[in-house]
């Protein structure tokens, strides 16, 4: 490659990196403000804003592909890995599909299923592959902060003054109400509590998501100093609100394990600070919201007797049943309608109905691998702030993995979109991590092939001094 064609090749790349950034930030907000069951009714279900971005997102990186201005082969990173297989099962699941004994609301439900695989395909690769800088991620994720705190304050005002914003940002021009009944879901009770979905469709998305971006929250907090306190710290006080007007132990779980990997990483003066800081954060919202804390108490400590979860151990030789008639590669993706008495509440049982056993396998893989990755990515850093956010990622993409067995999870926009973008950033950090290991391999290089061509001079300009004056 010649240097002018070299030269344009990098601009065009760095372009395409250039426009990445504001459309992951018009993704994240989107997905956080509008609700994702205002839809365009020509498209369904997968219409909502977000996915829209997220289409787009894919198209764009299809687009620089085919055209020269983005090469998929000069990046490596682990989350395209888990990416793909889930893919390949997916199309497997699809192909070999009994279509004759689907009815045809499960084909639309298998369509709508391969079209979401392309809408977190979109915000992964570009995120992974076009994020190329610590200040590149760091400005993705104000805007995904900041939308998950605009959605915290809408679940406070749900829960503790009952006022519901959502109907008035369900009303975009050209979409509509994506609910059989024709009805929004608005506030709900749990243990004579306010149970409250925020921008979500549901209480308990909201809480999984919110627990999943805590870390992140915090992250920003301690690392994007060039911003005032009160606009770091803010955001992080607004998504802590969203676990408990939840009113959901996946919520606990999700926020509980997300933060205990994350602070975990930080030196022991931080981590102490930031226990005693989740200690008041605590005390001060059970405080303002009585009996809070006895109806997660009761929820906790009820077992089997708690009707929720007797019947998710009760949908086991059901789920048997299904998986029998097709064991390997499932009924087809998305095609299990859920109706009242066999809501499973596990993704993980759904998908092995899907996608079989070994869409199960992918799935995992697909939840679990990436996490392993930042874990391993934060191993090969020094630098601290990058190690506080491959702590903060990990901990969100095993909130993602756990919780996902307390609720269908990919049934849910607003997770599957946050997960998505989780796994992306992930990549993104994985091949920076790369760039400057291999940066620092090569100066490391250069200087000891400077030392040594100097060493070699010396000694020679020394054995020739002796011979000067013959």
């Amino acid at each position: 490659m010649t240097a002018v064609a070299l030269d344009r090749h990098q601009h065009r790349t760095t372009a395409v990196r250039n426009h990445a950034v504001p459309m992951l930030q018009v993704f994240a907000v989107s997905l956080m403000v509008f609700p994702s069951d205002a839809v365009l009714k020509a498209v369904g279900g997968g219409g909502y804003v977000a996915a829209l971005v997220a289409y787009c997102l894919f198209l764009t990186w299809v687009a620089a592909t085919l055209f020269g201005f983005h090469n998929p082969l000069d990046y490596r990173y682990p989350v395209r890995v888990a990416l793909c297989a889930l893919w390949l099962v997916s199309l497997a699941s699809y192909a070999l599909m009994n279509r004759s004994m689907l009815t045809s609301t499960q084909q639309t439900g298998a369509d709508r299923w391969l079209l979401q695989l392309v809408a977190i395909s979109g915000v992964i690769l570009i995120a992974a592959e076009c994020l190329r800088t610590i200040d590149d991620i760091q400005r993705v994720l104000r805007a995904l902060v900041w939308g998950a705190a605009f959605c915290g304050i809408v679940a406070a005002l749900q829960f503790w003054l009952r006022l519901d914003i959502t109907p008035y940002l369900r009303k975009i021009p050209g979409f509509s109400l994506n609910n059989v009944s024709g009805d929004f879901i608005g506030i709900g009770t749990r243990g004579a509590q306010n149970r409250v979905p925020g921008t979500a469709i549901d209480p308990i998305e909201l809480g999984v998501v919110a627990g999943m971006l805590l870390p992140l929250g915090i992250y920003l907090a301690l690392h994007d100093i060039t911003r005032s306190k009160f606009r770091r710290w803010f955001p992080v006080a607004c998504i802590a609100l969203a676990i408990p007007t939840s009113v959901s132990r996946a919520a606990i779980l999700s926020a509980g394990l997300a933060l205990s990997v994350f602070m975990l990483s930080l030196p022991p003066a931080k981590r102490l600070a930031g226990t005693v800081g989740v200690v008041f954060a605590a005390i001060g919202i059970f405080l303002t919201a009585h009996g809070l804390i006895g109806t997660l108490k009761q929820f906790f400590l009820a077992g089997t007797s708690d009707p929720s979860l007797a019947h998710r151990v009760n949908n086991y030789p059901y789920v048997e049943q299904l998986v029998r008639q097709t064991p390997w590669f499932g009924q087809g993706g998305g095609t299990y309608i859920v109706d009242e008495l066999h809501i499973l509440d596990n993704q993980y049982l759904t998908t092995t109905i899907e996608l079989g056993l070994v869409g199960l396998v992918a799935l995992i893989f697909f939840f679990l691998w990436p996490a392993l990755a930042a874990i391993v990515a934060r191993g090969r850093t020094i630098d601290p702030g990058l190690r506080d956010l491959c702590a903060a990622l990990a901990g969100a993409a095993l909130a993602a993995t756990f919780c996902s067995g307390t609720f269908d999870s990919l049934s849910f926009p607003m997770f599957v979109n946050v997960q998505a973008l989780v796994l992306g950033l992930i990549g993104a950090v994985w091949l920076l991590i790369d760039r400057e290991n291999g940066t620092a391999l090569a100066t490391r290089s250069f200087r000891q092939y400077g030392n040594g061509t100097a060493n070699r001079r010396q000694r020679a300009g020394t054995a020739v001094k002796p011979g000067g004056g013959n």
